[in-house]
């Protein structure tokens, strides 16, 4: 834990992509399984303590400091588990500290009513770092300048591996992710992803530049609409059905009536928008759903998602993007 928190705390004032990347390089390199792989989980997002709350959080600091001082110090500082951690009572903080793999394994397993004394325990050991490090476990609000996709990209670069592999096998590996390391390190296979719904990466938008223009054809180039929506992949096979964002975010929770869409097997690639009788609407519309995740049947019936589909990867079982761009629309 104590390495963890010294993780953190250099990647938030670590200003450089360059300087992030290889702090983590370090980290991975030096750190065991499967503290490491915790480490990756919180960092991309991916690790649930469903019963670590932030009003947990915030009854705990009350009980221990006048909650008019904690309301002025919040408004200041701007950040609630930052304020917590400066404002927890000081007591002598512990050199022995538990790994992190301790830490996320006993709040998971904690019940629910165990769960504020021991939380309140390990905050009494920490310095004021620790705990910001703790909380942000915790609460998986962790934002230090690293996106899931700068992770992919490092993880790709400890492993000497394409990211696009990365990706492909990211929703089929699961915390600790031992056995993503031990591909990585070249001491086992790379993940099966056959029995899971996973992300295909996608080709990205790019911008043309001036020389471009005289290159552009229509005897070598195709166009779509863009609508006002967003880049999605929706996908379908025997093991259920899923929607990503085009970084290979899951947002299936959030828009389970666009997924309902898909009947056949197959990866689509296309653009989320808001679709009234066949009339797509704009993205302010698309905004009141984004970031819900779970939307109600008024919301979804107000707002009802819909996928407009520019390319097929995969269909009925068959990787189809070694065909033709004119076939895959056919």
């Amino acid at each position: 834990m104590k390495n963890f928190s010294a993780l953190l705390e250099r990647l938030y004032y670590e200003p450089s992509t360059l300087g992030k990347t290889k702090l983590l390089m370090d980290y991975f390199a030096a750190t065991p399984d499967p503290d490491r792989g915790y480490a990756v989980a919180i960092i991309a997002g991916a690790l649930s303590i469903p019963n670590f709350k932030r009003a947990m959080v915030m009854d705990l600091i009350r009980q221990r400091v006048d909650p008019d001082l904690f309301a002025m110090s919040y408004d200041y500082v701007g950040e609630f588990s930052e304020t917590v951690a400066h404002l927890w009572p000081t007591k002598e903080h512990s050199e022995d500290l538990p790994a992190l793999t301790e830490v996320v394994e006993t709040l998971r397993a904690l019940p629910k009513a165990q769960t504020p004394d021991y939380v309140a325990a390990m905050l009494d050991r920490m310095n004021s770092p620790q705990r910001w490090a703790f909380l942000k476990v915790g609460m998986s609000s962790l934002r230090i300048g690293v996106s899931a996709r700068l992770l992919k990209q490092i993880l790709a670069k400890y492993g000497g591996k394409d990211v696009q592999e990365i990706e492909t096998i990211w929703h089929s590996v699961d915390p600790p992710y031992a056995e993503l390391f031990a591909w990585l390190e070249n001491r086992g296979n790379m993940p099966d992803a056959t029995d899971r719904i996973g992300f295909l990466p996608v080709m990205l938008a790019h911008p043309l530049e001036e020389p471009d223009y005289k290159k552009i054809t229509p005897a070598l180039y195709a166009a779509e609409w863009k609508y006002d929506g967003i880049r999605v992949q929706i996908a379908h096979n025997p093991n259920g059905r899923a929607l990503f964002t085009r970084t290979g975010d899951d947002i299936s929770g959030s828009f389970p009536d666009a997924l309902q869409h898909l009947n056949f097997h197959a990866v689509l690639d296309g653009e989320l928008i808001v679709n009234r009788d066949g009339v797509h609407g704009g993205f302010n519309d698309l905004q009141q759903r984004l970031g819900r995740k779970a939307p109600g049947a008024k919301m979804m019936a107000e707002y009802p998602a819909g996928i407009v589909a520019y390319d097929v990867l995969s269909l009925e079982g068959e990787d189809v993007r070694t065909h033709s761009f004119e076939n895959r629309r056919a």
